[in-house]
C-alpha cells in the first residue's frame, strides 16, 4: 500500500472515531508534501476520499486548499461581507449536520463521539465570541440547534425503551442518567478552561457560552413527551438531574428555563432564591480586572439546597473558593444549618425565613451579615433587592479581603481540600478525561470474551467504568456495579437483578443473562451489534454467589451454575469486563466453573504520566488539585508521580499533605511555585513513618492495609491479605531502596502464607497487573511506593 493510500485510510479511521481535527491536519500535510505530479495524478482520489470523510466546513477548507496548489490563489472577487455571510452559513450547516450525525448514528455515545464533536465545537465557538458582534448572532443560533438536538435524541431514547417493553418509570431513569451525562461535556469544557479566564472579558464569554449549551439542553428535554408527561412536569419532579447546572447559567438564559418549566411550588424557590444570587454572578466583575466564577455545585434534595462554590480569578489575592447556599423552601431552613454555614465562612446564605428564624437573625449580628432573607412568596419585584444583598457579601468576599498586602503574608488556607474526595457528586467538575483507559479498552472492544480489570481500591475504576458508558468504534459499553451509591439511577440493576433470582431460588430462564445487560443498555446503540458489559465491584457479585452456594446447594443448579454458563455463552460473541481489586474473587464452583478459564487479566491504568511531561493525564489531575494559584516544574510533578505513581485518592492525600507542608512553613502566598526541591523537602519531613502512622490523610489506606492484613476467621481474601503482607515486609526489610530480589521475593511469599496455595510467581504476576507491585525480572517494589510506606506502618486487624 502506497504512503498516499495508507494516509487516506488513516483519514478515514479518525473521522469515523471523530478526530475531524485530526484528520483535517494529516490531510493538509498530504496536500503540501505531495510533489504537483503526484497530486495531479491523485487529484480524483483525494477529492473522493476528502468529500466521504468531511463534513462541509473542513471539506471546503481541504478542496480549496488543493485547488489553490494545483491552480494557484483564487481572484478576490468575493465581498467581504458575502464571504462573512456564507461563512457564517457554513459553520451553522455544519453543527445541525454533525448533530444530526450524532443522533443518526452515534446517539447517547457520551463519552466518546459526544465528546469529541463538542469539544471541538465549544473551542470553536469560543474562539468567534471574541468579536462582541459575533455573540449576539452566535449564542441564538447555537441554542436553537443544541435544543432541537436535545429533544430529538430524549425523544428517541424514551421511545425505544417503551418499544423494547419497559416500563415508563424505568424509561425516565435512563433518560434522566443521559441527561445527566450530556449535562457533564459542556460542564467539563467550562471547568478546563476556568483557569484560563483570568480577565473579565474572556470569564463573560465562557460563562456566557456555557450557560447557552446548559440551558439549550435543558429547554429541549423539557419539550419531550414522555407517555402521558412533559418534560416540563418530568424536570419538575426530578429536580436532582438538572438543577445542579442554574449556577453556571446567565439571569436571561436562566429566565427562558424558568418559563420554559413553568410554574410550581418548587420553581416558586428557584425565582425567590436562585435566580436573584444567579444574577449577582452576573454583576459580579464590574469595572474589576478580575471575576470568580462558579466552579462547583451540587444540589441536596433532602434539604431543598443548592450549595455553590465560586473560584477566583488567577488574578485575585484571595484564592480561598467562595460559598454560597440557596434555599428553595423556608421549610427546610434550620437554625443549626445556618450556624454551621457559619462557621464554615460561607459568604452568603440566601434562603426565605419562617417568621420565627428570621426574628432570630435579626438579633444575631453573626448570622444577620451573611444570611439574606427572601420574601416567603415568589415576586419578580423582590428579585433586584435581593440580587443587590447577595451582590454586596459576594464583592465584600472577592474583592475587600483580597488586597495586594495579601500575596505578602503567609499561606493560610489548604485549598487542595477543595478537591471534593468525600462528595462524588462534584468530581464532574474536576474530570480529566483518560485517554490511558480508553485505549485499553479500544484494545480489546473488537474480541470476544472475559477481560479482568484490577486495582488498588480508589483507583478510578469506577469512574472509568461509567465513563466508558457509550459506544467505541462499533460496540455499545453498558457499565453496572454491584455497589451502588445511587450517584446514577439504575446503575445497580444487574446486581439486584441477580440477587432477587439468588432469593426466589427458582431455575434462571436460558436468556436470563443476555436479557439483563439489554435492559441495562442505553438505548439504540445497544441493538448495534457487539456490547462490552462492564461490572464494577465484581467481588461482590461472586461473593453472593458464594454465600449462595454455602447456605442452599440446590441453587447451584437453579441460579449460580446456569449464570456462569450464560456468562460463558454471552462472552463468545460480546466481552465481559470485571472491575475490582482482588484477581481471584471468580474462583468459586470450580469443580463445574466454565467461566474462570475464559478470565484474562490485563493491567489496569493508573493515571498515565512520563517523565517530563506537562500535560499527561496525571500533570492534569494534579493541577486540578492544587488549583490555578499554584504553579509547578514538571520536576515537581515527576516527584509527585513517584510516590504515587498515579493512584487518584492517593495523589490528593499526598497533596493536601503537602499543601499542609507548606503552610507549615510559612510559605507566602506570592510564592506558590513549586520544584523538587519542594518535593524533596516535603518527602523528607512529611514522609516519615512517625508522620504517616498519625496523618489523617491516610487513615483511609491505613485501615485498608490493616483490615487485609488482619486474622478475619476467613472473611478476608487469601491473595489481599498477602500483597498487602508483601508491600509490609519489603518496605521495612528495606525502607532506603524499597525494594527487594527475586530471590527475597519468594522467601516473603512462602514466609508469609505457605499453607495459602499463592505461587510467588502468580502473586507477583497477579499484583503487577492490579498495580501493587511492580518488577523488572530482577527486582520487585511497590508500585505505589506511598501504599507500600502506609503498609509498613500498619498492624494487621484481629477480629474475634
Amino acid at each position: 500500500m502506497s504512503g498516499v493510500d495508507a494516509s487516506l485510510q488513516e483519514i478515514a479511521r479518525l473521522c469515523k472515531e471523530v478526530k475531524p481535527a485530526d484528520a483535517q491536519a494529516l490531510a493538509i500535510a498530504l496536500i503540501e508534501e505531495l510533489a504537483i505530479g503526484e497530486l495531479e495524478a491523485r487529484e480524483i482520489q483525494l477529492r473522493t476520499a476528502f468529500e466521504a470523510a468531511f463534513l462541509k466546513k473542513r471539506k471546503i477548507t481541504l478542496l480549496a486548499l488543493l485547488d489553490e496548489k494545483l491552480h494557484g490563489p483564487p481572484p478576490a472577487s468575493t465581498p467581504v461581507s458575502q464571504a462573512s455571510a456564507q461563512a457564517e452559513d457554513d459553520w451553522l450547516e455544519e453543527f445541525h449536520a454533525a448533530l444530526q450525525d450524532l443522533s443518526d448514528r452515534h446517539i447517547f455515545q457520551w463519552s466518546t463521539y459526544y465528546r469529541d464533536r463538542l469539544a471541538e465545537d465549544f473551542n470553536y465557538f469560543l474562539d468567534r465570541m471574541a468579536d462582541p458582534k459575533e455573540v449576539r448572532t452566535l449564542l441564538p443560533k447555537i441554542s436553537s440547534a443544541l435544543s432541537s438536538h436535545a429533544e430529538d435524541i430524549f425523544q428517541k431514547g424514551f421511545n425505544y425503551q417503551m418499544t423494547q417493553g419497559e416500563s415508563e418509570p424505568y424509561a425516565l431513569m435512563k433518560s434522566l442518567n443521559g441527561l445527566q451525562r450530556f449535562f457533564d461535556l459542556p460542564i467539563e469544557f467550562y471547568s478546563t478552561r476556568l483557569p484560563g479566564a483570568a480577565d473579565l472579558e474572556s470569564a463573560h464569554q465562557l460563562r456566557a457560552l456555557n450557560s447557552c449549551m446548559l440551558s439549550a439542553i435543558i429547554i429541549g428535554y423539557a419539550q419531550v413527551t414522555f407517555g402521558d408527561r412533559t418534560g416540563q412536569e418530568v424536570l419538575q419532579e426530578n429536580a436532582r438531574a438538572w438543577v445542579h447546572t442554574l449556577p453556571f447559567l446567565v439571569t436571561d438564559d436562566m429566565l427562558l428555563v424558568q418559563k420554559r418549566i413553568g410554574r410550581s411550588h418548587f420553581t416558586d424557590g428557584l425565582l425567590r432564591s436562585v435566580l436573584p444570587t444567579v444574577s449577582a454572578f452576573d454583576g459580579l466583575g464590574n469595572n474589576r480586572q478580575h471575576v470568580p466564577l462558579p466552579a462547583l455545585s451540587q444540589y441536596s434534595v433532602a434539604e431543598h439546597r443548592l450549595d455553590i462554590s465560586l473560584r477566583p480569578s488567577t488574578r485575585s489575592p484571595y484564592q480561598q473558593m467562595i460559598e454560597v447556599q440557596c434555599y428553595l423552601d423556608g421549610g427546610y431552613v434550620d437554625r443549626r444549618d445556618l450556624e454551621e454555614a457559619h462557621r464554615r465562612g460561607v459568604a452568603a446564605v440566601v434562603a426565605p425565613l419562617p417568621s420565627d428564624l428570621r426574628a432570630f437573625i435579626e438579633q444575631d449580628g453573626r448570622l444577620s451579615a451573611t444570611v439574606v432573607a427572601v420574601p416567603r412568596e415568589a415576586s419578580v419585584d423582590s428579585i433586584p433587592a435581593t440580587r443587590d444583598q447577595v451582590l454586596r457579601l459576594l464583592v465584600a468576599r472577592s474583592y475587600r479581603q483580597g488586597t495586594t498586602s495579601v500575596r505578602s503574608q503567609p499561606l493560610q488556607y489548604n485549598f487542595a481540600r477543595d478537591f471534593p474526595l468525600e462528595e462524588p457528586g462534584k468530581l464532574r467538575y474536576y474530570r480529566v478525561h483518560r485517554h490511558s483507559v480508553h485505549d485499553l479498552l479500544r484494545t480489546f472492544e473488537s474480541r470476544n470474551g472475559v477481560r479482568l480489570w484490577c486495582s488498588v481500591r480508589r483507583s478510578g475504576k469506577t469512574t472509568a467504568g461509567f465513563d466508558l458508558a457509550s459506544t467505541t468504534g462499533e460496540a455499545a459499553v453498558v457499565s453496572q456495579t454491584c455497589s451502588s451509591t445511587g450517584e446514577l439511577a439504575n446503575d445497580g440493576v444487574c446486581y439486584d437483578r441477580i440477587s432477587a433470582a439468588l432469593d426466589e431460588g427458582r431455575r434462571i430462564p436460558s436468556t436470563f443473562f443476555a436479557d439483563l445487560v439489554n435492559h441495562c443498555a442505553d438505548g439504540e446503540s445497544a441493538d448495534r451489534g457487539r456490547t462490552v458489559f462492564v461490572l464494577d465491584e465484581y467481588e461482590t457479585l461472586f461473593g453472593d454467589l458464594h454465600a449462595a452456594l454455602q447456605s442452599d446447594s440446590g441453587i447451584r443448579y437453579t441460579v449460580v451454575q446456569p449464570l456462569l454458563n450464560q456468562m460463558v455463552r454471552y462472552a463468545r460473541e460480546n466481552l465481559l469486563v470485571f472491575l475490582g481489586q482482588q484477581p481471584d474473587a471468580h474462583f468459586i464452583l470450580m469443580d463445574q466453573n466454565q467461566l474462570s478459564p475464559f478470565v484474562r487479566q490485563d493491567p489496569f491504568p493508573l493515571f498515565a504520566h512520563e517523565t517530563g511531561a506537562e500535560e499527561s493525564e496525571f500533570a492534569q489531575f494534579t493541577q486540578k488539585v492544587l488549583g490555578p494559584q499554584v504553579s509547578s516544574d514538571a520536576s515537581f510533578i515527576d516527584a509527585i508521580y513517584v510516590e504515587t505513581a498515579g493512584h487518584p485518592f492517593l495523589t490528593v492525600n499526598l497533596l493536601r499533605d503537602f499543601v499542609a507542608f507548606l503552610i507549615e512553613q510559612e510559605r507566602r502566598q506570592s510564592d506558590l511555585h513549586v520544584t523538587l526541591e519542594d518535593a524533596t523537602q516535603f518527602s523528607e519531613s512529611r514522609l516519615r513513618p512517625s508522620r504517616i502512622s498519625r496523618s489523617r490523610e491516610y487513615e483511609f489506606f491505613r485501615q485498608a492495609a490493616s483490615q487485609a492484613m488482619g486474622a478475619r476467621d476467613g472473611r478476608d481474601t487469601v491473595w489481599l491479605r498477602t500483597v498487602y503482607s508483601c508491600l509490609s515486609e519489603i518496605m521495612r526489610t528495606s525502607p532506603v531502596s524499597m525494594r527487594c530480589g527475586m530471590k527475597d521475593f519468594e522467601d516473603i511469599v512462602e514466609r508469609i502464607g505457605p499453607d495459602t496455595g499463592i505461587s510467588a510467581d502468580r502473586l507477583l504476576s497477579s499484583a503487577t497487573e492490579s498495580n501493587f507491585l511492580a518488577s523488572d525480572g530482577e527486582w520487585v517494589w511497590p508500585k505505589i511506593r506511598l501504599l507500600g510506606r502506609i503498609a509498613a506502618i500498619s498492624q494487621g486487624d484481629v477480629y474475634a
